[in-house]
């Protein structure tokens, strides 16, 4: 998917939620946060849609901000989750479980 296509998605879905939620939600970091998981394009030496991409390490990584912010946090996770979900649906292969596996998925 591209990122225009990410960007919609994470905004429709973090809007959605906040909505559900009644909570605010911050727009530019709702799209930062849609579009975060592509960061491996920048590192050298990683493949993309390896590590960045895996729902293990955005929900160890949410969990510590589900506890300090709590449900104030849920339209960015389901933002960068909808990438990630999207990615694998529309793009093609993602390690979606690492570092439990180190299988592809897709």
């Amino acid at each position: 998917m591209f990122a225009v296509g990410h960007l919609a998605l994470g905004y429709i879905t973090g809007r959605t939620a906040s909505k559900l939620l009644n909570v605010n939600v911050n727009v530019p970091l709702l799209f930062v946060v849609s579009v975060i998981a592509d960061i491996d394009l920048l590192i050298p030496g990683l493949r993309h849609r390896g590590p960045t991409h895996s729902l293990v390490v955005i929900s160890f990584f949410f969990s510590f901000i589900f506890v300090v912010c709590g449900k104030r946090t849920a339209p960015y996770f389901i933002a960068v989750a909808q990438h990630v979900l999207g990615d694998y649906v529309v793009g093609g292969s993602a390690q979606l479980l690492w570092p439990l596996s180190v299988d592809w998925y897709g």
